[in-house]
């Protein structure tokens, strides 16, 4: 066992670490959330749900998928470097066993994309599909540079080309930044985001989904819920679209809020976990 993964209530893997396709990661952490706490219980929550779906539908089947779960993360909370350190340390010797896995994370805050692009950009050049209710591209907040509101900041400045989707609140400061460095990124209208996924067509693709890009009648339990969301058959196309275009080397699910879910949220984010796995 890693020494930094605590193995206790995970979902059954139908393989080991250094045959799997997929590897799932837990990590815990929420201390940097400025309005609402409570992500940091969604890796077990969505897990909890994963295990009640139906798994197989017509010719695809998730018992057919190499995966692995890694457990998660035994986070520093409060101590956000340590954390990161803890999450890079586990990810740089699940590579040393198998060179082509494709990382699944459950968070957790935002902020936990940030060591995960850090390890796969150094290994081979990478592009990301951002999406989110919000830019997260402030330098910084509260006088912190290192949150979810800065993660994107810190993403870009590792050289990653952002493109962002679904976005309806933004500083001008972010607004400001993305246009001096020509990052795309739209709002919720359908037309705009078919356009802007041409253009990530062909790349070595990293999706990260903030739960919030949803409305909130959709997935009420985020820790930042923003009115007027994308709807869930467009997230779904949206993430449909990106893995037949592109060669998709990571993948996370971010900000689900278990304390304010009615229950819809971490079932939808289970369910997109299962429909990632099996889109062709």
């Amino acid at each position: 066992m890693d020494l930094y993964t605590n193995k206790n209530l995970i979902l059954e893997s139908n393989c080991e670490v250094e045959d799997a396709k997929f590897v799932l990661l837990g990590i815990p952490f929420d201390s940097t959330s400025t309005y609402r706490t409570g992500s940091r219980f969604a890796p077990l929550e969505i897990r909890k749900e994963f295990l009640e779906l139906e798994k197989e539908s017509g010719k695809k089947s998730f018992f057919d998928v190499k995966f692995c779960d890694l457990g998660n993360i035994e986070v520093v909370h409060g101590n956000l470097q340590k954390t990161f350190e803890r999450v890079v340390h586990t990810m740089q010797n699940t590579f040393k066993k198998n060179e082509n896995f494709v990382p699944i994370v459950l968070g957790g805050e935002h902020t936990l994309t940030y060591p995960i692009l850090k390890i796969l950009n150094e290994r081979k050049k990478i592009s990301m599909l951002h999406l989110d209710a919000h830019l997260d591209l402030r330098d910084d907040y509260l006088g912190e540079k290192w949150n979810h509101s800065t993660v994107m900041r810190r993403v870009s400045e590792l050289g990653v080309k952002i493109t962002s989707m679904g976005v309806r609140s933004m500083s001008n400061e972010e607004s400001k930044f993305a246009k001096e460095k020509g990052m795309d990124y739209c709002g919720v209208d359908v037309t705009k985001i078919k356009k802007l996924l041409k253009k990530t067509k062909g790349k070595n693709l990293y999706i990260t989904l903030d739960m919030d890009v949803l409305d909130p009648s959709v997935a009420p339990g985020v820790s930042n819920p923003e009115p007027n969301g994308i709807s869930l058959n467009t997230l779904i196309e949206i993430i449909n679209v990106s893995k037949k275009q592109n060669n998709i080397v990571g993948f996370d699910i971010m900000e689900v809020n278990p304390l304010f879910d009615n229950g819809a949220t971490t079932v939808t984010a289970a369910k997109l976990l299962l429909d990632f796995m099996l889109l062709k």
